[in-house]
């Protein structure tokens, strides 16, 4: 298998990230189907109480 050209690994930004992460960014990292399923895990592993604990 050939290894995949260094390009595909360019961000779109590529502003360094001390400066990139100085403002807060509120934004989604993963999609609808991996919220589900992280939602599901919780569902699954914490007590619905879990969440009046804080």
């Amino acid at each position: 298998m050939d290894p995949l050209p260094s390009e595909l690994f360019r961000r779109l930004d590529e502003t360094p990230d001390e400066l990139f992460y100085r403002q807060p960014r509120f934004v989604t990292h993963i999609d609808p189907g991996a919220i589900a399923a992280v939602t599901e895990l919780y569902r699954e592993f914490f007590p619905q109480e879990a969440a009046s604990w804080t």
